[in-house]
């Protein structure tokens, strides 16, 4: 994955539009404890991930977080190769909250 699939929190959040689309690819139980505001939870560990995602459109922007950033570099990976051309990560759910993304109460 180039550089350019990846973003900062700052950059993310400098950049994120109304109806872009984040994605939590940690596990529900992770997810549970505490996530982005508006965020839909699909792990990217799951033998159900590329069903899930292959059913999303195409079209949309994507940014995708995990806990450090790792998992959801691998499921941006993923995503491209299946075809969305604007999946990015933009790493772990603490340096993002960090940053001064909202999460969900």
């Amino acid at each position: 994955m180039g550089s350019s699939d990846t973003l900062t929190p700052s950059d993310f959040l400098a950049q994120q539009q109304p109806g872009d689309v984040v994605l939590d690819v940690r596990t529900p139980a992770e997810y549970a404890a505490g996530h982005l505001d508006g965020a839909d939870n699909v792990d990217v560990l799951a033998p159900d991930f590329a069903a899930r995602v292959d059913a999303l459109d195409r079209k949309q922007t994507y940014y995708l977080y995990c806990r450090s950033g790792n998992r959801s570099g691998q499921a941006a990976r993923r995503m491209k190769e299946m075809g969305f051309e604007k999946a990015y990560n933009v790493g772990g759910f603490e340096a993002l909250a960090a940053a001064g993304a909202n999460v969900a109460s």
